[in-house]
């Protein structure tokens, strides 16, 4: 029986990331009805908060002592209070 290889804790984290950009932006253009314009200037702004979710916890990890933190558990519920946080203000 063949085993598949485990994916790491930074590959983990960066699929979350992605999947949550990628369902933000559906939610916000098929649910809340933003305007592609504003839509696409602000997802501009939004790349790189969602990058630095995914890069942030392996530099992190890297100095401190093993802690809850470094768990991509603890990352990946982070960038999913971004995600709902973000579809809030758009929703008010």
């Amino acid at each position: 029986m063949r085993r598949v290889a485990a994916l790491s804790d930074q590959t983990k984290i960066a699929g979350v990331s992605a999947i949550c950009l990628m369902g933000l932006i559906i939610v916000l253009k098929n649910v809340v009805h933003v305007s592609p314009e504003v839509l696409s200037r602000d997802v501009i702004l939004l790349i790189p908060a969602y990058f630095f979710f995914g890069w942030f916890p392996s530099v992190y990890n890297r100095r401190m002592k093993k802690s809850k933190l470094d768990r991509p558990l603890f990352w990946s519920l982070v960038i999913l209070a971004l995600t709902f946080g973000i579809i809030t203000v758009y929703a008010a």
